[in-house]
């Protein structure tokens, strides 16, 4: 656990923290932010000083976080991206956002949340034209000319600006027949049992993420027997009685006349986290800054 001691924490160490925390190395981070590499390197010894624990493991190979640093960068990274998205924001002195605004979005979520958002920002910037491609492959923001992107956490990528947006909980389910006659008119089942049963399941080596009673998290490899990229024809295969599947809860609760609810013993499903995100640079175009802000606003106040 992070100690905070008495001394000044000052905002270039936590700055650099969070470049040395993405880069992995002090020496790209060095090179990222325009600090020698020296100065990379006192200042996040003074901040493991003022705060009492030791940040990052150092081999002549490579830099990674200590658990203290891995929690002190899951606080301290989304405020970090939010100071610089303000600070170009003061910095840039455009009138109205314009050009066009290239988003990618998972299938299901760019459908149901991601587009009616983007159709209302579309009326609010009558100057902003608006791309939207619906794909569950992650692709590349910069090499495919992507400004934004909506993707399911974790994120990964040191050039990438990341800060969640929607959390959406998952649930487990069987159509009334397969209830009956697989698991005999349970709806409980076992750990054990949820990775034998056979499951409908949209990824090939995604793994079912639930949490024990104690935080612990298990990550569950169902035995598939219906492999789709579309969460929505596991659903509809899964009240076909073809087998089980996890999918968002509302999804799941939506179709209710044809599946049954189930639980694992001593697990809950986690919830599965929603991320807006922008590739990192130093000024951020004010069509981007404005869709980042809108969908911030929106989702806080419960649009989509």
């Amino acid at each position: 656990m992070v100690h905070p001691k008495n001394e000044m924490i000052s905002l270039d160490g936590g700055r650099l923290f969070v470049a040395v925390a993405r880069q992995g190395s002090f020496v790209e981070a060095a090179r990222r932010t325009g600090v020698p590499t020296s100065t990379v390197s006192r200042h996040i010894a003074e901040l493991e000083e003022a705060i009492g624990v030791r940040l990052f493991q150092r081999t002549s190979r490579k830099v990674s976080l200590t658990s203290d640093g891995a929690r002190l960068f899951e606080r301290v990274g989304p405020l970090f991206d939010e100071l610089s998205t303000a600070l170009d924001a003061a910095a840039d002195r455009e009138e109205e956002p314009a050009g066009t605004l290239r988003v990618t979005a998972p299938v299901v979520t760019g459908a149901s949340h991601v587009a009616p958002l983007l159709f209302e920002f579309s009326k609010a910037h009558p100057k902003v034209s608006v791309e939207l491609e619906l794909t569950n492959a992650i692709v590349d923001l910069v090499e495919d000319r992507f400004d934004l992107a909506f993707r399911i956490g974790p994120v990964e990528g040191a050039d990438l600006v990341a800060r969640r947006i929607w959390s959406f909980p998952y649930g487990l389910a069987a159509s009334p027949r397969f209830v009956d006659d697989t698991l005999r008119g349970r709806t409980q089942i076992t750990a054990d049992e949820l990775v034998q049963l056979p499951a409908l399941v949209t990824s090939r080596r995604g793994a079912w993420r639930l949490r024990r009673k104690d935080g612990t998290r298990d990550d569950v490899r169902p035995s598939a027997r219906i492999l789709v990229n579309d969460p929505r024809v596991a659903v509809e295969g899964a009240t076909r009685g073809l087998g089980i599947v996890c999918a968002p809860l509302e999804m799941l609760t939506a179709r209710k006349n044809a599946l049954t609810l189930l639980g694992v013993r001593g697990r809950t499903f986690e919830p599965r986290e929603i991320f807006i995100v922008y590739p990192s640079r130093r000024l951020v175009p004010s069509r981007v800054r404005a869709a980042v802000d809108w969908f911030f606003r929106k989702s806080r106040r419960g649009g989509a």
